[in-house]
């Protein structure tokens, strides 16, 4: 890693809008990030940064690259406070890009992060919209077509969508998935009715993870009961599920699980393919931002010191991103 000193920090933070070379603007972005994850660059400013230019960038994976990583800044590194302040603005950035970028996987890519992080009532209630409205599909992986301006200024002003994309069936779940897990009082009823129209095998794989971000401490519980002994659920149906059930959002819900499940994991290793450890541990220890949880996960690797060498690199690995966030928030949090 090669840091940018203050002097250069300053000078990329302040031009990096005005540079033409597509290949050096990423390096440019990358290095920022580099800063961000080093707490030397308050991540706050890389996300403003990203909401003002982000209209401009045009590649592709360099777009997907920087919306990654505003989610990630957004939620695990900065503060309620900080989150409250940018999400309005962010909300407003992805869904002027969805109506208005001119590729089909430029706007795919503005969807999917707009419904990944809406949060505020009246993301909520364009999500709602696009779910009843539908609309019409252009291009390839089910890209939201391109909406009129008169379109884009409505939804600006009013939180409503004039016309929505028609949306697949894993599209219209994650609109309810992420609904049940804000809470919003629509969304059991909204999975009701999708499971009514909806009702093919990955329908059903679909509802059952949506299920799991309803955000009780009896829907935790039930699910953690179905994840550990219910030979009936399938492993492709807990990889979907586990997933929504350890929202960051749901950490008050959540962390108590989370001794449970390092504690499984050489069982899962014995049980599971090989790839379903990594993901079990990006949920449960992704679900997770504070110093509790890092104490949980550094207690849990000191009382367990012959467990597979192969175990403990993954849980450390994983473990990397709350380490970062306790340090990032504990510096740059102003709270």
């Amino acid at each position: 890693i090669f840091l940018l000193d203050d002097k250069s920090r300053d000078y990329v933070l302040k031009n990096i809008g005005l540079e033409k070379d597509d290949f050096l603007r990423s390096m440019m972005w990358g290095s920022l990030w580099d800063s961000v994850r080093e707490a030397e660059l308050d991540p706050k400013d890389y996300v403003e940064l990203v909401v003002k230019n982000i209209a401009t960038e045009k590649d592709e994976s360099t777009i997907q690259s920087l919306l990654g990583r505003v989610s990630t800044a957004m939620t695990y590194y900065l503060s309620d406070t900080q989150r409250a302040a940018i999400t309005p603005r962010l909300e407003s950035a992805l869904i002027d890009r969805v109506q208005n970028s001119t590729t089909p996987g430029q706007r795919i890519t503005f969807y999917r992060a707009y419904v990944a992080n809406a949060t505020t009532e009246k993301a909520r209630s364009v999500l709602k919209e696009m779910l009843r409205q539908g609309g019409n599909l252009s291009g390839s992986e089910g890209a939201p077509s391109v909406a009129t301006d008169s379109m884009q200024k409505n939804t600006l002003r009013t939180g409503r969508v004039s016309a929505s994309p028609v949306l697949r069936a894993k599209d219209r779940f994650d609109i309810v998935t992420r609904l049940a897990i804000l809470g919003d009082p629509d969304a059991p009823k909204l999975l009701t009715d999708l499971v009514k129209t909806e009702t093919g095998d990955d329908a059903k794989r679909y509802a059952y993870a949506a299920r799991a971000g309803f955000p009780t401490a009896e829907n935790k519980a039930k699910y953690w009961n179905d994840f550990l002994t219910n030979k009936d659920i399938s492993e492709s149906w807990i990889e979907a599920a586990m997933v929504p059930f350890n929202s960051i959002k749901h950490t008050g819900l959540t962390q108590q699980y989370l001794t449970s499940a390092l504690a499984e994991l050489p069982n899962l290793k014995r049980s599971r393919k090989i790839f379903f450890v990594n993901g079990w541990l990006s949920a449960f220890i992704g679900g997770q931002r504070d110093e509790q949880a890092l104490a949980i996960v550094n207690k849990f690797l000191a009382d367990n010191p012959n467990l597979d060498r192969d175990l403990r690199l993954k849980i450390l690995e994983n473990v990397d991103l709350i380490e970062r966030a306790v340090k990032i928030r504990k510096k740059c949090s102003h709270e």
